[in-house]
Order: structure tokens, then C-alpha cells, then sequence
């Protein structure tokens, strides 16, 4: 089944993808044989989905560490709250952007109807926001990080706070 293709995939190059294009025609293409390009591109649209993934693994890994020891450490204090429902909350931002905008499937062998060098910049145009989206995830994700490990360290420097709570 043919998938609709996005308008802006198929505007007019611009001259940063006229030159990628015509460098993976050089280097990987022998006459009209594209199909080394294509597994290249493909494979490159590969290593952004497992590099996804992986951000997502780690999301879940910190949202099922805040499942067991998220209520002690909220009980430290204030700071601790903000800093752990703050860290989470980017923590799931960056899982859902990487979701959202990195992992989508859409194959580009859709694209082979097109001229070789209009395929080949759609499938440039599409790693280009993948990875910019991936780098934002990741940007996002190690914010959520810092905020929960400073939830933890306000954890860790009190340990006195939350036997008290359990006292009272």
C-alpha cells in the first residue's frame, strides 16, 4: 500500500542536500544502481530507532525506580518533591518525543517511485528531523536525570527525614 507522501518531503532540495545527495551518488552508487545508497540511508534510520529505543528503556527503568522509592524520597522535603516530580516529568517528555518522532515507522522504499536523487533527499530529510528530535529526547532526558538524582541527593544527605516521617 502506497503511503501519502508529505509535502515537504518532496519540495525542491536545498543546496546542503543537493551536496549529500551528490556525494552518496560518488561514493556508494555504481551507474544507476542506488541500492548501496539505500541501505545506508536505511540503516542509518535504523541505528536512530534502536538509539530510541534505548532512551525509552531508560525512561521506563527510572519511572519503575520512582514506582519503589519515589514516596520515600518525596517525604525528605519540599525540594525533593519539585525536584523528583520535575525530573520525571522530563523524563517522560523525553519518552514520548522519542516515541512520537523518532520511532515512527514509515518506510522509505515508499519513496522508490520517485527520481533517485527526490527518494534520496526524503530519506535525508527524514533522518535529519529523526535525529534532531532524538537529540532533543536526549537533551531532555539528562535534564529529568539531573533533577532526579538532585532528589536523590537531597535523599541521600538527609537520611534522618524520612525515619522521621515513618515516626510520626
Amino acid at each position: 500500500m502506497k503511503q501519502p507522501v508529505d509535502p515537504d518531503d518532496i519540495k525542491p532540495l536545498t543546496d546542503i542536500e543537493r551536496t549529500e545527495v551528490e556525494a552518496l551518488k560518488r561514493g556508494f552508487s555504481k551507474g544507476d544502481d542506488f541500492s548501496r545508497i539505500y541501505q545506508l540511508l536505511d540503516g542509518q534510520l535504523a541505528v536512530l530507532h534502536t538509539r530510541a529505543l534505548a532512551l525509552v528503556q531508560v525512561a521506563g527503568v527510572i519511572i519503575t525506580v520512582t514506582g519503589f522509592s519515589g514516596r520515600i524520597i518525596a517525604d525528605t522535603n519540599v525540594t525533593a518533591q519539585l525536584l523528583i516530580v520535575t525530573g520525571l516529568s522530563l523524563v517522560v517528555l523525553a519518552a514520548a518525543l522519542a516515541i512520537g518522532f523518532v520511532m515512527p515507522v514509515r518506510w522509505i522504499s515508499t519513496y522508490i517511485h520517485l527520481d533517485p536523487e527526490k527518494w534520496m533527499a526524503v530519506a535525508i530529510r527524514r533522518r535529519n528531523r529523526k535525529t534532531n528530535a532524538f537529540w532533543v529526547a536526549s537533551i531532555i532526558l539528562l535534564f529529568g536525570m539531573t533533577f532526579y538524582i538532585g532528589s536523590i541527593s537531597i535523599m541521600l544527605m538527609n537520611p534522618q527525614a524520612a525515619e522521621l516521617k515513618k515516626v510520626r
